[in-house]
């Protein structure tokens, strides 16, 4: 019998569908939150014995890791620690030995079905790896530039009439002790900084493109689900239409067969199982590849058009194993 392995934390309300979907085929599986682990869950990994055990003391069973056919790969976090009597290098040194403590679980699980596999997640999560792999293959990319000199940061401005964005290189996410903060892609124009912050880190800039609309790809395997969103109906999300409080309207697109073919081969280079990949669909029609999410958020997409991604996602852990 299947028995996949969910890995993710309580708040994550995507695997929420994927363990709806499951219910509803009555597959077995087992969510393990993974900030449970020193609360509710506990492992141990007896070689000697040869068993590879998650008890969960909630639901009062034990999970066999060597049982375990695929793993669907969601957003794990850490346990919180009571540092009320911890210095901090002695707290650093208990969230690594649970860090590493889950890396080893993660090998441990190597021989069965991921989605996708951990390390093609994290080396695909690079966006300059990512732009350079997409251009390798043929998708239209913007003009782009990482740079802190900004003397090239000039030099590139001029080469773009100073129409320019600039984005993070990783994440926008900022988390303080007091509020976290998100940095949405910004045009350039609206920014005011001087050369030294500037040259404080490498800079994300690309040329500004003028769009119909963005392009939200969800491959699932060599499944994709195309979605048109309507950013340009609101003036706060022309620019990133992640930014606006207004509900934008969703429209399922079919793609053209040659960039259904590109994303096919992107997925393949990135040994990837799963992608949420982002386009421009610019005034002339043509699709501009921005990045490709390996792990992506994709619940909402679900809910606003009715693609069955979550189906299409449990199908791949299921039958992948026969």
């Amino acid at each position: 019998m299947t028995k996949v392995l969910i890995i993710s934390n309580k708040s994550d309300i995507t695997t929420d569908f994927i363990v709806k979907e499951l219910k509803r085929r009555d597959i077995n599986f087992y969510r393990l939150n993974t900030e449970e682990l020193t609360k509710t869950c506990f492992v141990t990994l007896d070689f000697g014995s040869n068993l590879f055990l998650i008890k969960d003391t909630v639901l009062n069973v034990e999970v066999n890791l060597k049982h375990i056919s695929s793993v669907y790969y969601r957003r794990p976090e850490l346990p919180l620690i009571d540092n009320s009597e911890l210095s901090a290098g002695e707290e650093t040194f208990l969230k690594n030995e649970i860090t590493y403590c889950l890396e080893g679980i993660y090998k441990i699980l190597r021989d069965a079905y991921w989605i996708s596999p951990l390390f093609a997640i994290r080396q695909a999560e690079n966006k300059i790896y990512q732009l350079d792999i997409a251009k390798s293959i043929g998708f239209i990319i913007p003009d782009s530039i990482i740079t802190n000199d900004y003397d090239k940061l000039n030099y590139f401005r001029e080469r773009n009439n100073h129409e320019c964005i600039i984005k993070p290189i990783r994440s926008g996410l900022i988390s303080d002790e007091s509020e976290s903060k998100v940095i949405f892609t910004n045009t350039l124009s609206g920014l005011s900084f001087t050369k030294a912050e500037f040259e404080m880190s490498p800079n994300y800039i690309q040329q500004h493109i003028r769009k119909r609309g963005d392009i939200r790809v969800t491959m699932v395997g060599n499944k994709a689900y195309a979605t048109l969103i309507h950013s340009q109906i609101d003036v706060k999300t022309k620019t990133d239409w992640r930014k606006g409080e207004s509900e934008l309207k969703h429209s399922k697109i079919k793609l053209p067969d040659l960039l259904k073919q590109k994303c096919d081969e992107l997925m393949t280079g990135l040994n990837l199982r799963f992608g949420a990949i982002d386009f421009i669909l610019n005034e002339t029609g043509e699709y501009v590849f921005l990045e490709i999410n390996p792990n992506g958020q994709w619940a909402w997409i679900e809910r606003k058009t009715g693609y069955k991604i979550s189906e299409e996602i449990v199908n791949l852990l299921v039958y992948e194993n026969y």
